[in-house]
């Protein structure tokens, strides 16, 4: 009995001693830094995070060849789905947490062809830059990403 005790008594004591990881901030996409696999580089990506007790709300503008499209988006930090549209498709997200990395599991119908997505959130260098780390299974095959951006100054 003891011994249990002592065991969730280390456990919390652990728990409780992880940073607080907040994603808040202006972000731009180093394309230098970043790693787009198979997919074709954007020209240009920023976002905007604001992360409240239980929800991360992001705004992404992303340019390409076809110019510039703004998207938004609502994850619930608590684990349950999620349901947004994103460029016309229905995306389904379920996050969990595993120490200061948030998982992202998602699910989307594009163009009749199920594409499924884990990205892994995790800040580096203080809070500056954000990495996202993606693992995208399409029809074509497994596609490995890795976004990289640095915050910009001021609040978003």
């Amino acid at each position: 009995m003891w011994s249990r005790l002592a065991f969730f008594t280390i456990l919390a004591g652990c728990a409780a001693a992880l940073p607080a990881v907040d994603f808040s901030g202006t972000w731009n996409l180093s394309l230098a830094k970043s790693d787009f696999g198979r997919a074709n580089p954007p020209q240009a990506l920023a976002m905007t995070v604001r992360q409240s007790e239980g929800a991360l709300a992001v705004e992404s503008t992303l340019t390409d060849g076809r110019g510039a499209s703004t998207s938004s988006y609502k994850l619930d930090l608590s684990g349950k789905a999620a349901e947004n549209v994103m460029r016309g498709n229905t995306v389904v997200s379920v996050t969990t947490w595993r120490g200061a990395t948030l998982h992202v599991k998602a699910k989307a119908s594009v163009q009749g062809a199920e594409i499924k997505t884990v990205d892994q959130w995790q800040l580096d260098e203080g809070g500056r830059v954000l990495t996202i780390y993606r693992t995208a299974v399409t029809p074509n095959g497994e596609i490995e990403q890795r976004y990289v951006y640095e915050k910009t100054l001021g609040k978003p």
